[in-house]
């Protein structure tokens, strides 16, 4: 029950940060040419974007299904098959069941487990992490040179953990340092791979 509380505070600081992000700061809504830039220089094609969007709906609802503790509060992204899994979870256990659970969904290339063992779920804590998330996706949306869509980013704790797919070393340097730029972040653990070392 307590789970179930704790994720609908989640859910109200969740929508009243996005509130004041798109009232309070314009700056952030670029327009519909910058978004276009921005879909083009997306690194992966349609069909492993689809195929990316359906392992990450299978794992949510296989861990939907199995059990409410990991749902609620284990986060995924996925990037070309490579799945990473962060947040927080009560004991060791949880921590590997929710590894066994992705790594049982078809199409997975890899499964990186960032996540950290913790029973004080504290709200305040998730608002900090989640405006760090956001300030570090507004200022990916804002330069016009870091495709943004080819970055997903999570913070735990202060930890900001970024998956994604950069064009070259510079590109992925530049992603973690704009990272590290946020006040609050206490590291940042990338999992990007450059492009000409993935093709």
């Amino acid at each position: 029950m307590d789970t179930r509380i704790n994720f609908f505070y989640k859910l109200i600081i969740l929508f009243s940060l996005f509130f004041l992000i798109s009232h309070c700061t314009p700056q952030v809504i670029v327009g519909t040419a910058s978004t276009a830039v921005a879909v083009s220089q997306e690194e992966r094609s349609i069909g492993e974007f689809v195929d990316d969007t359906l392992i990450k709906a299978q794992i949510k609802n296989l861990y939907f299904d199995t059990n409410e503790n990991i749902f609620f509060n284990v986060d995924v992204e996925v990037t070309q098959g490579r799945v990473l899994l962060t947040g927080t979870v009560d004991n060791s256990d949880l921590r590997i069941e929710a590894t066994r659970m992705a790594w049982s969904i078809d199409g997975i290339e890899t499964v990186i487990n960032e996540l950290q063992i913790s029973n004080d779920d504290n709200i305040l804590d998730f608002a900090d992490d989640l405006v760090m998330s956001s300030k570090i996706k507004a200022s990916l949306l804002l330069k016009s040179e870091l495709p943004y869509l080819n970055y997903s980013i999570e913070t735990v704790n202060g930890i900001v953990y970024i998956i994604g797919i950069a064009q070259s070393e510079e590109e992925r340097q530049s992603v973690i340092d704009l990272g590290r730029s946020v006040y609050g972040v206490v590291d940042v653990i990338d999992y990007i791979n450059v492009k000409s070392n993935t093709y």
